[in-house]
């Protein structure tokens, strides 16, 4: 290859890169529908035309910059034998959960897809399937207690974990959440599993699904 075409290749690349920053700044503030081409090359500082000649349209656009974020994603880093006890398994997952919101692609993925709306549906499932071991972890620690509904509250204590620290992937129902920290509350209050498990099967009895909530 040339020197020459070097420069181009080099050039091409630096114009594509500017083009994908842009257009992940402007989905991750207004959303997928909300964001015209117009406005990515607005922000990108170029024209429209040159927009459209590294991505032939929003979607293809909205696919590279969502794989660029997943690209990013830390490797999920769990133990690989049971904690000391269940109090220290869920906190173990708080953190993880805490260190991802730290992680710029998270946080951009998670804020894109939540004003995105439809159309990332994809998306969602990606980030559901990123998030399968933590899950997997948590419902096999409540599993280990004997927890009734293990998976119902492994989903909601997750569930209410990511809205706090403003990872979830859509505008989901908001959980029950006083039944949720009684749960959990109860949970890392005990100092032994015979305690803790006593527990967390009376709230599950109260709270899982179809059971009326307390008032």
């Amino acid at each position: 290859m040339s020197a020459s075409s070097r420069r181009w290749e080099r050039a091409r690349a630096h114009t594509r890169a500017c083009i994908l920053e842009a257009a992940a700044q402007a989905f991750e503030e207004s959303g997928y529908a909300d964001t015209c081409m117009h406005r990515i090359a607005e922000i990108a500082g170029f024209t429209k035309a040159t927009v459209y000649a590294h991505y032939r349209d929003k979607a293809r656009l909205f696919a590279a910059v969502m794989e660029m974020h997943a690209s990013n994603f830390p490797i999920p880093v769990l133990p690989t034998s049971p904690l000391q006890n269940l109090k220290d398994e869920l906190a173990y997952v708080a953190r993880e959960i805490q260190r991802l919101a730290d992680v710029r692609a998270c946080r951009s993925f998670c804020t894109t897809l939540q004003r995105s709306g439809s159309g990332a549906e994809f998306y969602i499932e990606l980030w559901n399937a990123y998030f399968a071991p933590h899950r997997q972890y948590v419902v096999a620690a409540l599993t280990r207690e004997s927890v009734e509904l293990a998976e119902h509250h492994a989903d909601l204590y997750l569930q209410l974990m990511m809205q706090a620290n403003s990872l979830h992937a859509a505008r989901a129902p908001e959980p029950n959440k006083e039944a949720t920290l009684m749960l959990f509350h109860q949970a890392f209050s005990r100092t032994t599993r015979s305690a803790a498990n006593r527990s967390l099967l009376d709230t599950g009895s109260r709270y899982g699904p179809g059971s009326p909530t307390k008032q």
